[in-house]
């Protein structure tokens, strides 16, 4: 596990977040396009608006508008995102009546970061109200055939940006679990052996430790008594010896079962598909070093080449009354590996 937990670490930064990242610099690109979209529907329709103005404007309003929705789809936290929400608010409502009727486009980015910087209920009020703001500001720039595009417009832009916005938060939130899952179940594990070590192993070198204290204490008093506590501590360290050899060997015997689905749960964990395809009867009870090292080994190889398609399926099954392990993932060829 401590092997596999290190293959997931290696592979994470560069396979596991490349979809995440796409994403986010796919909303970051789209926030962009969304304001320079509507400068240019102003300057081929020049009475919808001060082309000079709006393109004044838009310098300052895209960097701002892009912060804002990668801040949000990495949940960045702290008050430069309200001060920041605040300016893209005022300069996308309070420039209208400067620029005209065309800047009303801007409110397509301003719902949708309403929508994922506010809480709700009040994330919902505001996205209400500024759906209902282009309806009356048409008419008030007397051209009324505008209202339906606009008001459409801001409900069917804000909303598929809000939602992929959700969408990544979702699969950092998703991602960060798996990681912290997997960290949780290597602590259990250390503190388990932890907790079988204490009371026998530790315990036994504590006695051997206060026999060396009284044979030295006794050393220029006693012989006798002396070789009798030197007797009794090399006893106790044979049986402790023979005790941590025990106990280590135990640890070493991982039976397949416990192999198999320890394998499945972080390859699912790692974000893989993964079936286990069992044989009828009852199966081996351990697996040897060399199984173990080969099954570790092809599932690194899946988390540094990055999961397949159609995800991983661990298949066991009697051949020539042998045990095959059968790795099989989505082009790439079967790995076949002997339980002996």
């Amino acid at each position: 596990m401590h092997r596999l937990w290190e293959a997931v670490k290696v592979a994470d930064p560069r396979q596991n977040n490349w979809f995440v990242r796409l994403a986010t610099v796919s909303a970051g690109a789209y926030a962009a396009l969304l304001p320079l979209l509507q400068l240019w529907r102003i300057g081929t329709q020049p009475d919808q608006g001060n082309l000079r103005y709006a393109a004044a404007v838009t310098i300052c309003f895209v960097p701002l508008q892009v912060w804002l929705v990668l801040s949000a789809a990495r949940e960045a936290r702290g008050r430069g995102r309200g001060w920041a929400l605040a300016a893209l608010a005022a300069l996308a409502i309070g420039m209208v009546p400067v620029i005209g009727l065309g800047w009303l486009g801007a409110l397509y980015g301003l719902a949708a970061l309403v929508l994922v910087n506010v809480r709700p209920p009040w994330s919902l009020l505001l996205f209400v109200a500024l759906v209902a703001v282009p309806a009356p500001a048409t008419f008030v720039f007397g051209h009324s055939e505008w209202a339906l595009h606009f008001t459409i417009g801001v409900a069917l832009t804000a909303v598929p940006l809000a939602v992929v916005v959700w969408l990544i938060r979702a699969a950092r939130q998703l991602h960060a679990a798996r990681l912290a899952l997997a960290q949780e179940a290597i602590v259990r594990e250390r503190l388990r052996i932890d907790d079988d070590l204490r009371p026998t192993v530790g315990y036994a070198l504590e006695t051997i430790s206060a026999a060396g204290c009284r044979a030295a204490a006794l050393a220029t008093s006693d012989l006798a008594a002396t070789e009798q506590e030197l007797r009794a501590l090399v006893s106790a360290a044979r049986r402790t010896l023979a005790e941590t050899r025990r106990m280590v060997r135990r640890y070493q015997e991982v039976s397949l079962r416990a192999e198999l689905e320890a394998a499945a749960t972080l390859l699912s964990a790692a974000g893989i598909p993964t079936r286990l395809v069992l044989p009828m009867g009852p199966l081996p009870h351990t697996v040897d070093e060399a199984a173990r090292e080969a099954l570790r080994r092809d599932i690194a190889r899946l988390l540094r080449d990055g999961p397949p398609p159609s995800g991983v399926t661990i298949t066991v099954a009697r051949l020539d009354g042998r045990v095959w392990l059968e790795l099989c993932s989505a082009g790439t060829d079967p790995t076949e590996v002997a339980v002996r």
